[in-house]
Formats: C-alpha cells, sequence, structure tokens
C-alpha cells in the first residue's frame, strides 16, 4: 500500500455531502445585511444587484398588471361583440315578423286559400333570405346521395330499389348550415 494514499471511509464521505448543507432562504433582509457588511466594489456591485432586482420586481408586477387589464378588456370585447351580432341577428329577423303581422291582420274571410298560401309563401321566402343574409344555406341531399354523418342525420334505415347501401333513399327535412357549422342537419333515411 502507497503511504501518500489515505484510505476513505464511505460513511465519512456522504457527511460531507453539501446535500446536508442547511438551506438559507433568502429575502430582503439578508440582501440587506450582507450590503451592509460589505465594503468598496463589493458593496457597489450589490447595491446595483439590488437596484436591478428592485426595478424586476416592478417590471414584473407591471406586466402582471397589464396582462390583467388586457384579459379584462378582452373579456369585455368579446362580450360586446357577441351582443352586437346577437342584435344584428334579431332585427333582421324583424322583417319576417312584419310580413306575418301583415298576413294576420288580413280578413281571413275575403281571402282564398291559394292567397293565404302565397302570404306565407312570401314571408317564408323574406326568412330565407335573412337566413342567407346571416350566412346560413339549407342543406338539401338528393335521394341516392352517399350519407355524411357529419351533415346528415339517419332517422331509420329503408332498403329502396336501385339506392346502394349507405345512400339517402328519403330526405325528411333538410337542414342548416354556415361555413363552419352545422346548425341542423339534414333528417334522411339511409339504406341498409
Amino acid at each position: 500500500m502507497n503511504t501518500d494514499e489515505v484510505p476513505v471511509d464511505p460513511a465519512r464521505e456522504v457527511e460531507d455531502t453539501p446535500a446536508e448543507a442547511p438551506s438559507i432562504e433568502v429575502d430582503d433582509a439578508l440582501i440587506g445585511q450582507i450590503t451592509d457588511e460589505a465594503e468598496g466594489d463589493l458593496r457597489a456591485v450589490l447595491e446595483w444587484y439590488a437596484d436591478e432586482l428592485e426595478l424586476a420586481r416592478t417590471d414584473r408586477l407591471r406586466a402582471l398588471a397589464e396582462l390583467s387589464n388586457n384579459q379584462r378588456r378582452a373579456s369585455e370585447n368579446e362580450v360586446r361583440v357577441s351582443r352586437a351580432a346577437v342584435a344584428g341577428s334579431l332585427r333582421s329577423l324583424l322583417t319576417v315578423s312584419d310580413q306575418l303581422d301583415l298576413a294576420l291582420e288580413q280578413d281571413a274571410a275575403s281571402m282564398s286559400a291559394e292567397q293565404f298560401a302565397e302570404g306565407v309563401r312570401l314571408a317564408r321566402d323574406e326568412f330565407m333570405k335573412v337566413l342567407a343574409d346571416q350566412g346560413a344555406h339549407r342543406i338539401e341531399p338528393e335521394v341516392g346521395d352517399e350519407f355524411d354523418p357529419q351533415r346528415h342525420e339517419a332517422m331509420l334505415q329503408q332498403a329502396a330499389e336501385g339506392i346502394e347501401p349507405g345512400h339517402i333513399t328519403m330526405v325528411m327535412q333538410p337542414g342548416f348550415e354556415t361555413g363552419h357549422h352545422v346548425l341542423r342537419a339534414a333528417k334522411v333515411a339511409v339504406a341498409p
């Protein structure tokens, strides 16, 4: 054995690890104490770091306040835009309401069934125009079209001559969609 080498006790080596060093909580009081005890250039550097720390804290608080204000304003703007959109949609429906009121004010005894049907048709056409102006369009599949679960709702399975499985055999009710959403799927029967 070399006399320069000293045997190392593994248990002793573990005790010297920094993991067992007591933790020091750094706060403003400790920073102030260290700065007060420092001298010369070290003191100047520590004071500069303390000023930078305070500036960073102030900037952080200012940024958090600005973020909070931006979130509040964005939320208020979202509500305001939503309300304006609803008001615009409802305003456009008023013409349909006016036409229905005019039709109801007519003397039913002096009207023929054809005249009444024509009044209802005019109100319906105005309503469809309003829907189109709002970006809504009918989903009107044809018999024989392939069933699309994104735009069609299968109400029943019904076999039909000449119609392949998975294709529409009957349209029960049209659907409506906008450019981005299906408002109501078209109700259809599908060949099994």
